[in-house]
């Protein structure tokens, strides 16, 4: 029987990959690292002539330096349980040049998140790199900051006196950098780039921090001895000092703190992933060393693995290892799928996997030595080095004991019960539905639209009074990222700007010093506007049976006069009139009068900015990938969850997804008064319409009474934070279908303005074919 591989979704591919990795890195990687971990100076290990450069090179001639880039820069294609294997396997075969490959790649993986051309290109020379000229490290740790970085996000996160060592300070166009990372920086003393946590505002603590990569060539950048440690010696680590660097912008890849908190939390929860695989693997060769001399050595008339008590350290060994190899491939699946979707990961189970694995791999390598006795002691043994490079795991990325209390407060933070959701379930199964949904090819015209034009809008500056109630009204805040100081003083738009034609600008000004001379439309493609050009025309007059014009009642004039009103006084409002609110929205009609909502009120400021900062993140990762022409394609799982094209229309993404992302304004509008309508998702025909009725009764009553009102389609993304929809009582079949924001106008937001007029086809009595109205309509 023996030791065998229990993980039934292993693939021919995966075979493959394991015996002839297993095979290279064997012949390769495992002679090599005994050699460098023997040299006495650490220096010598990346001396000119040393066994690591062969070593580099033989692997990058292999490609699997291009494992974690995107197939658009020609990365190779790798999915989650390869990616578990291989780092087993290097684990297996050498901890320390395991670690020393698993940073190498880290500045290039975040440049492939950038839409700067200079960094996409880094990453393509990366990706044909054959001679290991571009290696990288992630430069994170500190004299005074190590484990804590994974506090990054707890309650101390903002205290100043935990800020960051290393400050970038923005000149210009390109930030200045100074400070020191620590002795620890794993190849920091021989990387050509870094993947560099800096500090951007000490006043905020670690909140504000950004990731930069940045060339280890560049004047002011200097690096101190290599380190001489106890164990994993063959992975060279060292101080770098920045004196006044000057870097370009751009190389911050991670600048706005959402961004900043995204990456981070994608490093800790991988990293620790990938040191829960890796070190599941160097339990393994412990294992398979002492099985190995256990069956050989003999002592007392007989092999020492008929021995009782060898016995039972074996066994005891052999069933670690294989729950730490449970865990490390089901939390390395898991959490890959998560950032597939660019959801967060799950990083207090990817914590449990390192701490467990690599207690694991030294428990089981110390009794492997307690197994070799004397000659456990001994260099000639590949265990006692199995040992030292297992204890050094348990302090690099993330002291143990410090992941283990931050887990900890995770945990207490979280859920306190099991959930099983179909979602969880999907995502720890291997990537492979790929080929049964969407293709790139399908699915690019509607991610990258061709022929979009934005709305184009003018404002006289012989009329304008410079009140900015323009500004304010502006669903993406248009004119505050888009005007320009003319010669003459006046505010002028930039050409181009996220315009989708509301109107809302026309509605709040009171000079009437503003236009829009060409609404938003789309010119061919996936969103082409049909038809083409689309008039906008103010409401047809009401007429008596006669054709004589009269007025609206007062019903229609509330309907056409209705504004989403977006700036609200501080104002509470009441809850009778809240109450009278919610009132109109239940007595809405409902397919088969199942009435399937219920609504949640929340005027506590503190949670409804948590609410804020929950939607802020998902819609930051979607704005920022949509920038990217290669992450772009991360897109797609997201449309496979949920098929709505509507999710990627230019409008959403370029202007309102852009918007908040630029903090240009909150998602939630700072309303005193959100109600949440929630939705039983087996209502009858499906809730949205349903929803939307009820919805739309609650926005007249609320206009009728001087309320001010506002959809928050936005407020669906609270459905991706399961903690934040626990917090707010709703669990399945409940989910988040729409929501609004009440409160008191902050000034005029009502009138009638022009919308988008499409033919209307009737059928009349006794005609021999359907009638198109014309365009035209009678607006006297």
């Amino acid at each position: 029987m023996g030791l065998r591989e229990l993980n039934v979704d292993l693939t021919k591919e995966h075979v493959t990959l394991w015996n002839e990795t297993k095979k290279f890195l064997s012949e390769v990687w495992r002679p090599a690292a005994i050699e460098l971990d023997q040299l006495q100076n650490p220096a010598d290990v990346i001396a000119e002539g040393s066994v690591l450069w062969d070593v580099l090179k033989k692997t990058y001639e292999l490609e699997f330096h291009t494992m974690s880039i995107p197939e658009e820069f020609g990365g190779m294609t790798m999915d989650p349980l390869g990616g578990a294997i291989f780092a087993e396997l290097m684990g297996w075969a050498a901890p320390d040049l395991a670690v020393s490959w698993g940073v190498c790649t880290t500045p290039y993986s975040y440049a492939a998140y950038s839409p700067a051309p200079e960094l996409q290109e880094l990453v393509r020379n990366f990706v044909n790199d054959r001679e290991a000229k571009y290696t990288g490290c992630w430069a994170i740790t500190e004299p005074d900051h190590g484990s804590d970085w994974i506090m990054f996000d707890g309650d101390n996160s903002s205290n100043p006196d935990v800020a960051a060592q290393v400050r970038a300070v923005l000149n210009g166009d390109e930030y200045v950098l100074n400070g020191q990372k620590a002795a620890w920086v794993s190849n920091g003393t021989f990387a050509s780039h870094a993947a560099l946590w800096v500090c951007l505002d000490p006043s905020k603590g670690m909140d504000a921090g950004g990731v930069a990569v940045v060339p280890l060539d560049l004047p002011g950048v200097s690096r101190g001895e290599p380190l001489n440690k106890l164990g994993q010696r063959a992975l060279n680590q060292g101080e770098i000092f920045f004196d006044n660097v000057r870097i370009p912008r751009y190389m911050m890849v991670a600048e706005e703190p959402d961004m900043y908190k995204f990456f981070t939390s994608a490093q800790l929860g991988l990293a620790n992933a990938w040191m829960g695989s890796t070190f599941t693997g160097c339990g393994q060769a412990a294992l398979e060393e002492a099985l190995n001399y256990a069956q050989n050595r003999v002592q007392g008339g007989k092999t020492i693995m008929n021995h009782q008590n060898v016995k039972l350290k074996i066994f005891d060994m052999f069933a670690s290892v294989e729950a730490a190899r449970s865990l490390s491939r089901r939390v390395s699946v898991y959490n890959a799928n998560q950032l597939e979707q660019m959801l967060p990961p799950a990083v207090h189970y990817s914590m449990a996997s390192k701490v467990l694995a690599t207690e694991t791999a030294f428990r089981v390598a110390s009794q492997g030595m307690q197994i070799f006795g004397g000659n456990g002691l001994s260099k000639e043994y590949l265990i006692e080095k199995i040992f030292r490079d297992a204890r050094a795991a348990m302090i690099e990325d993330g002291s143990n004991d410090v992941l283990s209390i931050d887990a900890a407060e995770r945990l207490q933070r979280g859920r306190n019960v099991w959930a099983v959701t179909e979602a969880n379930v999907g995502a720890t199964q291997p990537v492979a539905a790929e080929a049964e949904g969407p293709s790139w090819e399908e699915m690019e015209p509607m991610l990258r639209p061709k022929g979009v034009q934005m709305g184009v809008m003018e404002i006289d500056p012989e009329v304008c009074s410079q009140c900015g109630n323009c500004i304010l009204n502006c669903p993406f805040k248009c004119p505050f990222k888009c005007w320009v100081e003319g010669e003459d003083g006046i505010p002028q738009l930039k050409e181009e700007y996220e315009c989708f034609s509301c109107y809302n600008c026309m509605v709040a000004c009171e000079d009437d010093a503003i236009s829009i001379v060409e609404s938003y439309h789309v010119k061919k493609g996936f969103f082409k506007t049909d038809p083409l050009p689309l008039p906008q025309k103010m409401p047809l007059r009401a007429k008596d049976g006669d054709g004589k014009v009269e007025e609206w009642n007062a019903t229609e004039r509330l309907v056409f006069e209705r504004r989403s009103v977006r700036n609200f006084k501080p104002d509470p409002v009441p809850d009778r009139m809240i109450r009278r609110v919610l009132e109109a929205g239940r007595f809405a009609p409902s397919g088969g009068n199942c009435q399937p909502w219920k609504f949640i009120v929340i005027t506590d400021r503190a949670l409804i900015e948590e609410m804020n900062t929950s939607c802020k993140n998902v819609l930051s990762m979607l704005y920022n990938t949509y920038l990217n022409d290669s992450m772009v394609k991360m897109l797609i799982p997201m449309y496979q969850q949920n098929q709505q094209a509507g999710l990627f229309d230019p409008r959403i993404i370029m202007g309102g997804a852009g918007s908040i992302a630029r903090d240009y304004g909150k998602v939630f509008l700072d309303a005193p008064v959100i109600i949440l309508v929630a939705c039983d998702t087996r209502a009858i025909g499906g809730p949205q319409i349903s929803a939307g009725i009820c919805g739309q009764n609650m926005n007249i009553v609320a206009q009728s009474l001087g309320v001010g009102f506002c959809w928050i389609g936005f407020s669906q993304l609270i459905e991706m934070d399961p903690p934040l929809k626990e917090k707010l009582g709703l669990s399945d079949p409940w989910a988040i279908n729409t929501a609004a924001v009440l409160g008191y106008p902050d000034f005029k937001q009502q009138g009638i303005v022009p919308r988008e007029f499409r033919p209307v086809t009737w059928f009349r009595e006794g005609a021999s074919e359907p009638e198109i109205e014309g365009i035209g309509g009678d607006n006297d």
